[in-house]
């Protein structure tokens, strides 16, 4: 008889001391036989062991992940499975690596073996994806992250396609899985994760008041509280708690937070979300006191004004030019879109100092996003085109975009002319006649 696809109390189980939800029932042996064909080794222990208590599901905790400089907040919300209603199931991620597989082969002049060395098994839709080495050999059974980036233009986020190795193996990296916020304090972030972890558990209390608590207290011992740490003179030297420590401090502009995180030992300059540190986040959520505060404590102003061009006025943006920060067109087309074109200018005026095609590149981007935005305004009027903004502010801005498009042009002079073609006889003969 075939097991339920559901076959635990609540549909809910315990893994390394974290929850998943939605648990389903454990990995028969033909399941096992059919994925161990697929693969270049046999389903590595700590992968099995997880199967085995629950052969798919959804997990609702945070995971960074550290790419080069960048921290990421890694999106796992599924663990794979045969049949799942999500973007591919099981199955399908294992055809689609196997496609890849061979097609990076036949690029390399390589025959592929047909077997997987890495085992999909968790992730976020087509985002972000979990893997487990199934290749015998020292990275057997250890954990892989891919996180697919976004462009330059999204600013304090991941900008490339980026693989790490995070875990030795699938224990490891539950263990590693946290909460940033009790989800049952009122002032929580109602869109964070661990709410849905919360309601499940407020489900299971109305049947077993009694496993509803002891599951509240296993919740909330991943909880990452910072505040003891800083209180306990070691957050320091604590990582995860650290870095938590610094981005509330950024992100709410707590300066009074700042200063005693700089006098507990804390580098106001560590990067702790996006490649960005305290002062590119606080400036990005708009907190300007606390960005001149940390300013005028010295920290880097590299890529203040590309992450918060945004958000700054042209006095701020001046000054952060002057110390050293980077122009770039992504913040020169930010400010404008912001509607503020003094910062706006002040940036391609720095930009055409240190490059100049990169000026050109911006001017005909511009040109083409104001004939965007026109397009759009006359959709919207014609009833083609749904949108949030009226055709006068699509209008608005095709205008500012022009108007700084014609600012870059002014500082490189009119375009050359194209080259004179020579006469047909020249062409033909090279020479005079």
């Amino acid at each position: 008889m075939a097991a339920p696809e559901h076959a635990h109390p609540h549909d809910l189980v315990v893994f390394e001391d974290r929850l998943i939800l939605e648990a389903r029932a454990p990995i028969t042996q033909d399941e096992i036989a059919a994925i161990e064909a697929r693969c270049a080794g046999p389903i590595p222990p700590g992968l099995l062991a997880l199967w085995r208590l629950s052969f798919g599901g959804r997990v609702d905790y945070s995971l960074d992940v550290t790419y080069g400089e960048v921290v990421h907040s890694f999106s796992f919300t599924e663990l794979f499975y045969p049949g799942s209603d999500h973007y591919f199931d099981l199955w399908g991620w294992i055809d689609r690596e196997a496609e890849f597989a061979e097609e990076a082969a036949d690029e390399q002049g390589e025959t592929w073996s047909g077997k997987l060395a890495y085992l999909p098994f968790g992730g976020f839709e087509y985002l972000e994806r979990l893997y487990v080495c199934t290749q015998p050999g020292p990275d057997y059974g250890s954990v892989i992250a891919y996180a697919q980036g976004l462009g330059p233009a999204w600013t304090l986020r991941l900008h490339e396609n980026s693989v790490a190795r995070i875990a030795d193996d699938v224990p490891a990296l539950f263990r590693m899985l946290d909460l940033e916020q009790d989800p049952a304090d009122p002032d929580a972030d109602e869109f964070g994760p661990g709410h849905e972890m919360l309601a499940a558990i407020e489900a299971v209390g109305e049947a077993d008041p009694a496993q509803a608590d002891r599951l509240t207290a296993l919740m909330r011992s991943a909880v990452v509280d910072w505040r003891v740490a800083l209180a306990q003179g070691r957050l320091a030297q604590a990582d995860r708690p650290r870095r938590l420590a610094l981005r509330h401090a950024a992100t709410t502009g707590d300066i009074d937070l700042l200063a005693r995180l700089a006098a507990a030992g804390c580098d106001l300059n560590e990067a702790f979300g996006g490649g960005g540190g305290a002062l590119d986040h606080a400036l990005t959520h708009g907190h300007l006191a606390a960005g001149r505060w940390l300013v005028d404590q010295g920290v880097d102003v590299t890529d203040a004004v590309n992450n918060a061009a945004s958000q700054l006025p042209a006095p701020f943006v001046a000054d952060l030019l002057a110390r050293g920060a980077r122009p770039t067109a992504v913040a020169a087309s930010a400010a404008a879109r912001a509607e503020r074109m003094d910062s706006a200018a002040l940036i391609v005026d720095a930009l055409a100092r240190t490059d100049p095609q990169a000026v050109r590149d911006l001017i005909a981007d511009l040109a083409r996003w104001a004939g965007d935005a026109d397009a759009s305004a006359a959709r919207i009027e014609a009833g083609t085109l749904g949108s949030n903004l009226t055709p006068a502010e699509y209008r608005s801005e095709g205008d500012r975009m022009r108007a700084l498009r014609d600012h870059g042009q002014s500082l490189l002079g009119p375009p050359p002319p194209p080259p004179s073609r020579p006469p047909p006889w020249r062409r033909l003969f090279g020479g005079a006649r």
